[in-house]
């Protein structure tokens, strides 16, 4: 039997899980906010990136994500590369690489650690239902590159990501208007 009451139950399940999910991610961090954690995981998994898109990626303002670059620079974790026009390009160094890798690794850990409480039966019907609401959450492609910011892109769409097939499957957004 369905009830409203049962929906505001779970999604307050859900949304506690995700709590506890996001804390344990972010309890080591050494001192880096989430956004720079964000951040770092953006240049790693993407490559050279312009810091607009970072901005956009990460939901913060250029100006503050300008500044976040800074600390993340003076602490040896990005590199901005040559401008381009307005343009200015950050990458991870060696070490930012590997700090990214570090907290990937926490991230994975912890929600396979949640998972390992599951039976193989249950484990199928969370996968179809995560898949199911991960699908659900794409709008258009900008927010798809969000949802998978933190994400190992490599081996979800080596499995068949269902933010990427959301994404894939929405109609072309319409072409800019010039001002």
């Amino acid at each position: 039997m369905h009830s409203v009451m049962s929906d505001k139950l779970l999604a307050n399940r859900l949304a506690a899980l995700a709590t506890a999910l996001d804390d344990a991610v972010h309890a080591e961090t050494d001192g880096l906010s989430q956004s720079a954690v964000a951040a770092l995981q953006v240049v790693r998994q993407n490559g050279p990136t312009a810091i607009q898109d970072i901005a956009r990626i990460i939901g913060l303002t250029h100006s503050a994500t300008v500044r976040l670059i800074d600390r993340l620079e003076k602490d040896w974790l990005v590199r901005r590369l040559s401008r381009k026009g307005r343009e200015v390009k950050v990458e991870a160094t060696a070490r930012g690489r590997r700090r990214a890798a570090t907290f990937q690794d926490k991230r994975l850990g912890t929600a396979e650690a949640l998972i390992a409480t599951l039976d193989a039966d249950e484990r199928a019907v969370l996968t179809r239902a995560v898949d199911k609401m991960l699908a659900a959450a794409v709008h258009d492609a900008e927010q798809a590159e969000c949802v998978c910011r933190d994400c190992d892109r490599e081996a979800c769409r080596s499995a068949g990501c269902p933010v990427a097939s959301a994404a894939a499957a929405l109609p072309p957004a319409p072409p800019e208007r010039k001002r």
